[in-house]
């Protein structure tokens, strides 16, 4: 009777277990919303109430970023990360920064650049508490039940830029800054299996305001994308996006859903863990 008992006990708290974790998994939520902030980057991810804002447009940006922040009431910041120190994808953080007051870890390829505008950037970072870390490869942070990889560090070319890898349950996102042949070629190489079989990636922010280089078809082969977001602003005179990477996205054995912040405004996408959804806002 005893034994009856305990077992009936054991398996009453064992449903229980069961049922929390199911509620635990249904309450949590994940998006990525990908700002319109003309020709540069800017991407806020949310998970579980924690927040990170990868890069955050040029200068005349601040504005927008800023609404964003304050639209959702988001002092805090779990994670800042800036790809690389263009003004097109910090100078905005001036402005923004101003409302995101704290900041628990803010990460970079790089420490310093010679500007004016970086200085003012850094003046905004001391305020807030805050200095730049430059990780390596194969760093991880949490982000709510999201986790954040360090993929790639380099900064010995103008465009490379910190590469990071975002997992939420089976979904995966590749933020790639402005990484040109070099980078892609590399972290092809980090990727690609013997099989040929692609690492899926689910949505990769496609490189450099969706520029064309040599090592770009190779690298879209690696991830096999199911959709790709170009941010990038529109009538811009360097000819973002180019043709060649259009095209390449056009493919007829895999064409991937393409979204543009310079066609389609604001993007959000949001995942269950498995499936995304995604939701244009112009």
């Amino acid at each position: 009777m005893k034994k009856r008992i305990l077992a009936f006990i054991l398996l009453i708290a064992t449903l229980l277990c069961l049922c929390s974790c199911s509620k635990g998994n249904d309450d949590s939520t994940f998006s990525v919303h990908f700002i319109d902030v003309g020709q540069g980057d800017a991407a806020l991810i949310e998970c579980d109430g924690h927040y990170m804002l990868i890069d955050g447009g040029d200068k005349s940006a601040g504005d927008i970023v800023y609404g964003v922040l304050e639209e959702n009431k988001i002092h805090h910041l779990d994670v800042l990360a800036i790809s690389h120190l263009h003004s097109d994808h910090y100078g905005g953080l001036i402005k923004a920064l101003s409302y995101a007051s704290t900041i628990d870890l803010t990460i970079c390829n790089s420490k310093y650049s010679d500007t004016e505008t970086f200085r003012k950037f850094e003046h905004e970072l001391g305020i807030n508490g805050a200095e730049i870390i430059v990780p390596v490869n194969g760093d991880t942070y949490e982000l709510g039940s999201a986790t954040i990889e360090v993929v790639d560090v380099c900064a010995d070319d103008g465009n490379d830029s910190l590469v990071l890898l975002v997992t939420y349950g089976e979904t995966k996102f590749l933020f790639t800054g402005d990484i040109e042949d070099a980078a892609q070629a590399r972290i092809s190489d980090k990727y690609q299996s013997d099989s040929d079989k692609p690492y899926k990636i689910d949505l990769i922010k496609m490189p450099h305001h969706g520029s064309y280089t040599g090592a770009l078809y190779r690298f879209l082969r690696t991830f096999m994308p199911d959709y790709v977001v170009i941010s990038v602003g529109a009538g811009n005179p360097y000819g973002h996006p180019h043709q060649d990477t259009l095209d390449l996205l056009d493919s007829k054995t895999w064409n991937p859903m393409l979204y543009r912040t310079d066609l389609d405004g604001d993007i959000v996408v949001r995942s269950d863990g498995k499936e995304l959804s995604v939701k244009a806002y112009r």
